[in-house]
């Protein structure tokens, strides 16, 4: 008896929530094909949306990994350019060398310090 009562109550209670059309429907096997198609869809969307982004952080990183390959071989041919310009054969060519003048007569003074004079 306390079971029937029971029952009747968790009916009355469940119609009072949700409106009749509701329980009234019937859910044939069209029903379930259909929203198992959209649940699946919804999932690969899902799973696309974040393929996507691991992707294109894959596809940053390769950039930047480029990029980086770049400047170290245009780093690498500028330190050979200056180490050309400060080797000695480059120094000698220059004119501002060519200009300058030996001197005659060197002497060097012993001291606390090297002096040199004419």
């Amino acid at each position: 008896m306390v079971l029937e009562k029971g029952a009747s109550y968790k009916k009355s209670l469940l119609k009072r929530i949700i409106p009749a059309r509701f329980l009234d429907m019937q859910l044939g096997p069209y029903f379930l094909m259909v929203s198992l198609v959209v649940f699946v869809c919804l999932l690969t969307l899902t799973t696309l949306v974040f393929s996507t982004n691991e992707v294109t952080k894959g596809y940053t990183l390769s950039r930047l990994d480029a990029e980086q390959q770049d400047l170290v071989k245009e780093r690498e041919i500028n330190d050979m350019q200056l180490s050309k310009v400060r080797a000695l054969d480059s120094i000698k060519s220059t004119n501002k060398v060519a200009r300058m003048a030996r001197p005659k007569n060197v002497a060097y003074i012993q001291g606390d310090t090297v002096l040199v004079s004419r």
